[in-house]
């Protein structure tokens, strides 16, 4: 597997455990009756459906990037591995170990691509 692919697959990995974590979520709340219960549940679930992570492959990345679709591209390569293989056009370099203490500062209303 090319270091590039192994790349994008921990990038991702990385992603799918963030927003997993740090993503919305919605919960019932305890105090609600049955029915209302069940209701929130659904919701929730079609929510969290939405809102779930999920993976793209290399190829859909640059059809987003070519078709000018809106997202934010975030690489969460080290630096040494900017230097080595480049920077995206448009990323934002946020390398993997400041993700957490970053997340405050990604905008959480549009879809975000970690690669």
């Amino acid at each position: 597997m090319s270091k590039r692919v192994m790349l994008a697959v921990a990038a991702l990995a990385v992603f799918t455990v963030l927003t997993t974590q740090c993503g919305p979520g919605a919960e019932p709340e305890a105090e609600m009756q049955q029915t209302e219960g069940a209701a929130a549940q659904q919701a929730a679930a079609g929510e969290a459906a939405e809102h779930s992570p999920s993976r793209i492959a290399v190829t859909e990345l640059k059809r987003k990037l070519d078709a000018g679709e809106r997202f934010l591209l975030i690489d969460v390569r080290e630096d040494h591995e900017l230097e080595a293989d480049g920077a995206i056009a448009g990323a934002i370099h946020i390398p993997v170990a400041e993700l957490d203490a970053r997340m405050p500062d990604i905008p959480k209303d549009v879809e975000i691509v970690f690669y």
